[in-house]
């Protein structure tokens, strides 16, 4: 496109008067010449107040103007003027900013840091650090409290906008919420195209911003630094949202957009924007170019968006795996205003922070998949039986991109507390980046299995090896070639990830306290008959899913230990063995309800153990005992027994002989030291209540959650609690939860969820929660149902026992997939059977039954 007639215009005019070309110009005459443009641009709106203040910076001080906007602020924007560091100040971009406050309604800072050649860098970049800093302290009286706080800039300043987003997230705060970045400078690379192309050399050309440069850091070595270069940066995840707005004829355009597009990769939320036919400095010509009001429209349209979803929203939702993927969007759907908060960099939840070496579902893919969406189905092609994290992790960012939640969700961020505030009918949600969220609705997403643990050993500290536990495996991967490794924990991680390090490592020592009981997964790539089968009769399979215990296509036996003959045991179980899968638990009816059942089932893993393994003493070792089979998880594996007939591979039981500490290069053992290079935790989570006790939840009167569930979780239906209102959770304690697939459970609890808020929302309810005797009758049906089961003879961690001092109880519901949503589906019958409702009417308030 061709350049803009009012721009062409303008540039003739100023060509007539005889302009010298920037690069042949001294700072001072820039200046002067960059005032007498300025005068022309006039006045801008009425502001309620203007002031100017100084901040004490080092060496000196540096002037501020405070624009506040006649309307309660709803933000602030701290702008940083652009010029090349070395023109520009408070009085040229005056018109610009109060045009800014005006239609944002946010108090706008304009900070005059100082200029070079006089002050050179990185004198600039620690002005407009000690501008934020002095932001973040006043805040409360520079804009409404729990406003949101914006970095904006324009070239030059553009570049201190990103390097404060750089610098805010790596020394942890402050928190800012969105950055504007108006054609910035990111890179001091002059050979782009659209550096050199002649369309762009106009009023700021290639010669101009070698001259810029020149006199900001003569040192050519320190320009890519990502201080002056943000483009540079290692890392760009965890920094906020991002507007950024491009001129097609500008030297920088080609760097701006390969800003913006590192953003993006990075799973920043990045709306892009450029200006066709206008040139680098358009933005701030408010009254001298039309194209200006074009842009300056463009930027606070998205501003005023960011201030729209940083105010109060009707729901906050901790976390974005499928619990809060699925969440998000039903309630999208819905029309509400919601927030989720990921204490990761991107989507995936448990398929996020599991990244360890063998990580595969034990759930087979075309199950543990959503069903919500016919057509998703249709267009992801599941590779193999059992889904490995990577292709979980992409399946679920597939899902995100697919349905437009990304924006919604703040990255980076882990809820530390949330207090239901009782004049305002609303959760009042704290983040540890200092941000605080109002909400009319707090879900949980935050799964049952993400609090993970390391047991606190004696020595650990010393250890001068790696430390990791497999729910935190770094994403570049841990070098293991030549290197010994120790594993504690041979629970279902631990039994995926010890064949895989035998693989690599030079020496791997298992640490054993519990055998579990482990049955070979049969994992193989699916064929592509098998795609389209499931792919044509998906609708019947979620239908089976949603009604079969497990929540999977596979229904239970019918069938009783009892009934059968031993050979007629022995042909079954040695048909589910080959098949492979965790479903050789259900081969009979009885398996967790009778002794002798279990006995049967368990004698067999037993021996197949036994003929795997060819020492007899590591094979006893290897052989579970003392509870029943499938009380603790059942495992699955590929080559686990098989891994302990390696010469590499050494198991040290613990049981009898706890670990005595951990040296330097060591761990000790009934007093005989196992040298080690790494240490590998593979020991679990405090599961299912921990990721909620681990935040400062308060109820009504300030109850805190945590208290609550002192003597063991107290919840309805897993999805609620009394005392705590608005409040839900996905796959709670009293739930099927970790017995059953986990996205079938997620689904259920979802629509069961949405459709309450929808209820609610219908019927003018301000607040809903379960009745206290409701909850009651139910944690007793859950602990009733629990002990006609074999599971309270485990000490599992579904009763908590892996966690020193965490109150025995069974939490899950054993009855299954189908039975629960029956009762889910009898309690929505009947009006929302146990909940309690807030009427919602104008000066007055009245309690009354959900069933009203």
């Amino acid at each position: 496109m061709e350049l803009d007639a009012h721009t062409t215009e303008f540039l003739r005019r100023l060509e007539e008067s005889g302009r010298t070309p920037l690069h042949e110009s001294t700072p001072e005459q820039a200046r002067a010449r960059n005032a007498a443009l300025t005068a022309l641009l006039g006045g801008g709106p009425r502001m309620a107040t203007v002031r100017d203040t100084h901040i004490d910076v080092q060496g000196g001080s540096i002037a501020v103007r405070i624009l506040r906007p006649v309307t309660d602020p709803a933000g602030v924007i701290v702008y940083y003027h652009g010029g090349g560091w070395v023109i520009g100040d408070l009085n040229g971009f005056d018109t610009l900013a109060r045009q800014v406050a005006a239609r944002t309604g946010c108090t706008v800072v304009l900070v005059d840091y100082r200029l070079a050649p006089e002050y050179p860098y990185p004198i600039p970049v620690e002005d407009s650090w000690a501008a934020l800093l002095w932001v973040e302290r006043h805040r409360d009286v520079l804009a409404v409290d729990r406003a949101p706080l914006i970095v904006m800039g324009d070239s030059a300043g553009g570049n201190l906008a990103a390097v404060m987003t750089q610098r805010a997230r790596d020394r942890g705060g402050p928190h800012i919420d969105h950055q504007v970045l108006i054609y910035p400078i990111t890179d001091a690379d002059f050979d782009r195209a659209s550096y050199t192309a002649a369309a762009n050399q106009l009023m700021v050309d290639r010669a101009a911003m070698a001259w810029f440069f020149d006199h900001y850091t003569g040192d050519r070595e320190v320009r890519f630094d990502p201080a002056v270069s943000p483009l540079r940066a290692q890392d760009f995840s965890g920094l906020p949202s991002a507007t950024v707005l491009l001129a097609s004829h500008d030297p920088l355009h080609d760097e701006g957009r390969a800003y913006a597009a590192a953003l993006a990769a990075a799973g920043v939320a990045v709306r892009i924007e450029t200006a066709e036919g206008q040139m680098h400095g358009f933005f701030h010509m408010v009254g001298l170019l039309p194209g200006a009001q074009s842009g300056l429209a463009f930027v606070t349209e998205q501003i005023a968006g960011v201030i729209s979803a940083r105010s109060a929203v009707d729901a906050v939702v901790i976390g974005a795996g499928f619990s809060g993927l699925y969440m998000l969007e039903r309630l999208l759907d819905l029309g509400l205003r919601v927030r989720v908060v990921e204490a990761n960099d991107d989507v995936g939840g448990t398929w996020y922070r599991n990244r360890y070496p063998g990580a595969r579902c034990d759930v087979e893919s075309v199950y543990y998949s959503y069903g919500f969406d016919a057509e998703l189905e249709q267009e992801w092609t599941w590779t193999e039986r059992y889904a490995s994290q990577p292709e979980i992790h992409a399946y679920l960012r597939h899902v995100a991109d697919r349905f437009a939640l990304r924006e919604h969700i703040t990255f980076g961020t882990t809820v530390t507390a949330a207090t239901w505030d009782e004049p305002s009918g609303e959760w009042i949600v704290h983040c540890d980046s200092g941000e605080v969220i109002r909400c009319t609705r707090l879900i949980s997403a935050a799964g049952c299995l993400s609090a993970a643990r390391i047991p606190d050993l004696p020595g650990l500290d010393d250890f001068e090896g790696d430390v990791v536990h497999t729910a935190a495996w770094p994403a570049e991967d841990i070098a293991l070639s030549g290197r010994r490794v120790g594993v504690i924990g041979t629970g279902s991680t631990g039994i995926q990830i010890i064949p895989q390090l035998a693989a690599r490592a030079e020496r791997v020592t298992v640490f054993q306290r519990t055998p579990h009981f482990s049955a070979p997964a049969g994992n193989r790539p699916l064929a592509a008959d098998e795609i389209a089968r499931v792919k044509r009769e998906y609708r019947a399979i979620r239908a089976k899913c949603r009604v079969n215990p497990a929540g999977t296509e596979l229904a239970k036996s019918d069938t009783t230990a009892a009934a059968l003959s031993p050979g007629e045991h022995a042909r079954l179980l040695g048909q589910k063995w080959d098949a492979g899968g965790p479903g050789i638990i259900a081969v009979f009816a009885d398996v967790l309800l009778d002794r002798r059942a279990n006995h049967v089932v368990a004698s067999y893993f037993r021996q197949r153990i036994a003929e795997t393994v060819t020492d007899p003493a590591v094979a006893a070792l290897l052989t579970p005992s003392g509870y029943p089979i499938g009380t603790k998880r059942i495992c699955v594996d590929t080559g686990y027994y098989e891994t302990y007939n390696r010469d590499n591979v050494e198991l040290v039981s613990v049981r009898d002989t706890p670990i005595e500490r951990v040296t330097a290069s060591a761990v000790v053992v009934d007093g005989v030291d196992y040298p080690v290079d790494a240490l590998v935790f593979a020991t679990g989570f405090d599961a299912i209540t921990g990721p909620l006790n681990r935040i400062d939840i308060r109820g009504r009167a300030g109850s805190a959650l945590r208290d609550e569930w002192a003597g063991g979780p107290r919840a309805y239906l897993g999805v609620g609690v009394a005392g705590f209102p608005n409040f839900f959770m996905i796959t709670g304690p009293g739930s099927p939860s970790v017995l059953v697939n986990m996205v079938t459970a997620i689904e259920h609890h979802v629509e069961f969820i949405a459709d309450i808020v929808k209820y609610q929302r219908d019927k003018g309810f301000r607040t809903i929660e379960p009745t206290t005797g409701a909850q009651d009758a139910w944690v007793e049906h859950v602990n009733a149902a629990a002990n006609l089961t074999l599971y309270p003879q485990a000490a599992s961690w579904y009763m908590g026992a892996n966690i020193p001092g965490k109150p025995r109880t069974f939490m899950p519901f054993v009855g299954g997939m189908g039975v629960f949503r029956e009762i889910c589906d009898g309690v929505v019958a009947d009006g929302y059977r146990g909940f309690i409702a807030d009427l919602e009417q104008p000066g007055e308030s009245e309690t009354t039954d959900a069933t009203a």
